[in-house]
């Protein structure tokens, strides 16, 4: 959406009186813009002007042009990298979008030319980057290879251009009249002069490639080689045409250079020097000159020459043409002289001084400025040139311009030692401390000057200089940690004058200032701490938002409001700040709003936080994330958010059963989590997220209808290489994903969604299947197939419908176990490990029907750990199931045990009498435990429920006398237990004892009034 402005300009722009329609003045208006740095309003006018009918279609069809143009612009202005390089390829991709349409036209040439000029400037700003580090970093190889890669395009762009002008040139006649034809001769000279300047590029792109070989390299020699011979053919062709001949013969020589023909280098810089030196718009080239000349009159040692012809020269640079590179190079060069002078002989006292002053000055102005020589100048002051901060005294002031030009000058001196210190601390130990003391003098001097300044002003004090001196003061106090004066004066600055260049630095200063007291007050750990500063913050990022809406500065302001909203649970807070932001900045912060929620809602989950509405969170979060997904998927700038964005949203897919849509968005192959997990996203990229991922692609393969089993298994694997193989985190993942279906087919059940319950779980069983057949040894995985084929079988309780399938599914668990306690992999678990699989194995066997063995199974489970008390009860309910099931005989073995006799001669599984008894007497002896004790009388009271329930199965393969002397015998001891043991009516058994006695009521044919009948009594 275009920017709000722009409407409210152009209406006061078409207001104006004189002013023509938008088709005519389309171009001026956008230059215009353009011309005052209005970038951001230039591509929202660009955007406007596509559907515009007053703007022409000549004009419409040149709008990739003017927006990769506009682009450019903007990227010389921007100083995050990060944002440089969207810029870049933003209007890389708008120009290429133009040229391809329109190959023939100037403006594709110019669109060409601007893209090598884009891929060269990123290219040799990456090599100076480089070269400035003072350390060679690991991966210089690669940066050089691919700034390489950037340079060997970029020629071929300018080959590409060169060929376009040439073919213009070759549309006009040969003979042009000068006056009957002015407009077609001046348009053939400016494209000559542009051929002249776009074969100077294409020549010095070798010199450039060449650089970022090694020394010696022979491809670095061949890349000179053709520079020599490509220059020496353009100085050929335009000799006696300044400035292209001088470009050519300079190139030359650097080439000449490069290959060791030094005796040829020197003529050509010295023409240049010669035929340049007093023509002003040539002083650039003069300047190259020198110091490629003036570096071999160094390697020779000619120290006198160089400083009488070089150093004359430096001292006639003007203004800001000293931060030039050149005029850098060319500093550095008589420095270095100065500096080999100074050591050599026969110099005098006084000269040496002069010169140890004159080198230092140098050296410190080139240690201020970004470039090749900063670190290098840096590392030579600590070790050659310290200065002693007593020498220096303050000096007099007696304006405000004069205070504020000795407190940069103190600054200056400051921010040189402290950049310094570093390297003298790993080169030159000893000046350490003079640099630290020359750094403490340089802040107390600046703070001194600033101060007197504010004294010194008047009513003719210009704003923009007072400011500045505040500013000053600001960044000196932040130096100082004074963080609560410096977020005062820096609002102040920000909120009193807005629009001071300054401005929008010190909100920034007064922002973190805020930051770091809050941090502070938290230290304190008060009740209360932070609030005051959180308001003071949030006070000023709402002023940076609304007054900055769109900057980098807001969207860093905005996002500290989001914290704090979100760390307040103020969401809707949160979301009525978004209505301040311009419509395409939404997106990326209502995702980010959306995100929030949803990460609330799942530690709820994880700690149990009842008072958090977690399916409200839920809902709004999904309401969110839909409304904002398909704007952040196209924002390369939101990749962190839309990492945890597509995460979750797949997962509310998942809770809402909608299998397929959670697939789709999984699979995306630029959006989807799996294919993010695979990226180097800082989000994605975590080890966590791409588990998260593949957890959920499972969910949703098995869940899905027709299941995509083969699609499962290989997720399963993903899933292992993600966590790094098996161990503790993978078994977690896998018991996890289990609970997780197991919960799904839960709830299923309790919506009455029993059908689609089942066919989840056959789902699910299917890809258990496959994943058995597949044969794997990993112990994890078998237990974790293990375990889920049992959860499902326990999930199918209660359903009366289900029993075959629960059946069949213990019988699969059961032949898991059994794989997994194979020789194979027995040898992987501890011994309760052991147990505690082997426990598992006989219940499966168990509810699977085949009770032989299971009893076997419980044998050598409680031959080795006879008191494992859940085995002992597991064990006599199996012996009763499998007497209930016909064989009449297991009915007793379950009440007085069964297996080899111990040392006591008690047998290994102690049926209900024995186990009762035992739970009588540990219920006994730990009394005052009244956990314990609770827990063994309710087994007490469980192992006399079954003695009487066996009774009563016993009656139903019985008849005649013998039936009731079983049924009386049941109900004898029900009853006993109850009138001896009134406490098990408190307990959960009190509804067993009852089904149970109407159950021998029923069998009696008395009234079946279950406990009723002893209560009454």
């Amino acid at each position: 959406m275009p920017h709000r402005y722009f409407y409210l300009l152009m209406v006061g722009l078409l207001c104006l009186p004189g002013v023509s329609t938008a088709a005519d003045d389309a171009a001026e208006f956008l230059e215009a813009m353009r011309k005052h740095g209005m970038h951001d309003l230039a591509l929202d006018y660009l955007d406007y002007a596509r559907t515009d009918r007053l703007v022409s279609e000549e004009f419409k069809k040149k709008i990739p042009y003017e927006r990769g143009t506009t682009l450019l612009a903007k990227w010389q202005e921007t100083v995050a990298t990060a944002e440089k390089d969207r810029i870049a390829a933003q209007a890389r991709s708008e120009l290429t979008e133009y040229a391809n349409a329109n190959p023939s036209t100037p403006e594709a040439a110019d669109a060409l030319q601007r893209m090598a000029g884009l891929l060269t400037v990123t290219a040799m700003n990456s090599l100076a980057v480089l070269e400035m580090k003072p350390v060679v970093p690991d991966d210089a190889p690669e940066i050089k290879k691919t700034a390489r890669g950037q340079l060997a395009e970029a020629r071929t762009l300018f080959e590409q251009v060169e060929k376009s002008i040439q073919t213009q040139l070759d549309s006009y006649p040969d003979k042009l009249d000068r006056t009957e034809q002015a407009e077609q001769f001046n348009e053939r000279r400016q494209f000559r002069r542009l051929l002249a300047q776009v074969r100077m590029q294409r020549s010095e792109n070798l010199l450039q490639q060449a650089s970022t070989y090694g020394q010696g390299d022979a491809a670095a020699k061949a890349l000179y080689e053709k520079a020599r011979d490509e220059f020496q053919k353009l100085f050929d062709i335009y000799d006696g045409f300044p400035p292209e001949s001088h470009e050519a013969k300079l190139g030359l020589g650097k080439a000449l250079k490069a290959l060791g023909d030094t005796k040829r280098a020197d003529t050509c810089f010295e023409d240049i020097i010669v035929i340049c030196h007093d023509v002003g718009a040539y002083r650039y080239l003069t300047t190259e000159a020198l110091v490629e000349q003036g570096e071999m009159m160094l390697a020779e040692g000619k120290l006198d020459a160089l400083l009488e012809k070089q150093g004359v020269w430096l001292a006639t640079a003007r203004g800001m043409e000293s931060r030039q590179p050149a005029w850098l190079d060319l500093k550095f060069l008589v420095a270095e002289t100065m500096r080999q002078k100074i050591d050599s002989e026969g110099v005098k006292d006084g000269d040496k001084r002069k010169m140890i002053t004159e080198a230092r000055d140098l050296y410190t102005d080139l240690a201020q400025l970004p470039s090749k020589h900063q670190m290098v100048a840096r590392q030579i002051l600590a070790e050659s040139f310290p200065v002693d901060p007593n020498e220096a005294e303050r000096v007099r002031v007696k304006t405000f311009d004069e205070a504020l030009q000795a407190a940069k000058d103190s600054i200056n001196l400051m921010t040189v030692a402290k950049q310094t210190l570093p390297v003298a601390k790993a080169n030159n130990p000893e000046g350490v401390e003079v640099l630290q003391q020359q750094a403490d003098k340089g802040f107390q001097d600046a703070m001194y000057y600033l101060s007197i300044a504010q004294t010194l002003v008047d009513d003719d004090t210009p704003l923009a200089e007072l400011n500045e001196s505040r500013w000053l003061t600001c960044y000196l106090m932040w130096e100082d940690k004074q963080f609560y004066r410096t977020a005062v004066l820096a609002g102040f600055i920000a909120r009193r004058y807005p629009e001071d260049p300054k401005a929008k630095m010190a909100a920034k200063l007064a922002m973190i200032s805020y930051q770091q007291l809050f941090q502070q007050a938290l230290e304190q750990k008060a009740p209360g701490a932070g609030e005051a500063e959180v308001a003071r913050l949030k006070d000023m990022a709402s002023f940076i938002t609304r007054r900055w809406s769109g900057s980098a500065l807001a969207n860093e302001a905005f996002s500290l409001l989001m914290v704090f909203s979100i760390r307040d649970q103020k969401f809707e807070e949160a979301l009525e700040l978004l209505k301040e932001l311009p419509e395409e900045q939404r997106p990326i912060y209502q995702a980010k709003i959306a995100n929030a929620m949803w990460e609330m809602q799942l530690r709820a989950s994880i700690e149990g936080d009842q008072s958090i509405d977690r399916q409200a969170l839920k809902s709004r979060a999904v309401e969110l994330l839909d409304d904002s997904f398909a704007k952040l998927a196209q924002d390369p700038t939101a990749a962190d958010t839309l990492a945890a964005s597509t995460l979750y949203l797949s997962q509310a897919r998942l809770d809402e059963g909608n299998y397929q849509q959670a697939i789709d968005m999984l699979e995306n192959p630029n959006s989807g989590a799996i294919a993010l997990s695979k990226t180097n996203n800082p989000i994605a990229s975590r080890q966590a997220y791409a588990m998260e991922a593949y957890k959920g692609a499972l969910r949703a393969y098995v869940s899905v209808i027709p299941p995509q089993t083969e699609k499962a298994v290989e997720t399963m694997t993903a899933l292992e290489e993600a966590a790094g193989g098996g161990g503790e985190k993978l078994t977690r993942v896998y018991l996890g994903l289990g609970v997780q279906l197991q919960q799904q087919i839960d709830e299923l059940n309790g919506e009455g969604k029993t059908d689609e319950a089942k066919r989840v779980g056959e789902a699910f069983v299917a890809f258990l299947d496959k994943l058995t057949e597949r044969g794997s040894t990993d112990p994890v995985v078998r237990q974790w197939i293990s375990q889920t084929y049992y959860r499902l079988a326990e999930g199918l309780a209660g359903d009366p419908t289900a029993e075959e399938q629960r059946q069949t599914y213990y019988a699969r668990a059961a032949d898991a176990y059994k794989l997994l306690l194979s020789e194979e992999t027995i040898g992987n678990f501890e011994t309760n490990q052991l147990l505690a699989l082997r426990l598992q194995y006989a219940n499966a066997l168990r509810h699977a029907g085949k009770f032989k063995d299971a009893m076997q199974v419980f044998e050598i489970i409680l031959t080795e750990k006879e008191m494992m008390i859940e085995a002992q009860t597991d064990a006599a309910y199996t012996l009763q199931e499998w007497g209930a099931s016909g064989v009449t005989a297991k009915l007793k073995e379950a009440v007085t045990g069964t297996g080899p006799l111990n040392d006591k001669g008690k047998p290994t599984i102690w049926g209900w009498n024995y186990l009762g008894k035992v739970a009588a007497s540990v219920a006994s002896k730990n009394a005052s435990n009244k956990q314990v004790a609770a827990r063994f009388k309710n087994l007490f009271y469980e192992c006399w429920l079954n003695i009487a329930r066996v009774r009563y199965l016993r009656s139903e393969s019985e008849q005649g006398n013998a039936k009731k002397k079983s049924l009386s015998e049941a109900k004898k001891v029900a009853s006993t237990m109850v009138r001896d043991y009134p406490a098990l009516l408190d307990t959960p058994l009190k509804a067993e004892y009852d089904e149970l006695l109407k159950s021998i009521q029923r069998g009696e044919g008395a009234p079946t009034l279950g406990l009723k009948e002893l209560l009454d009594e």
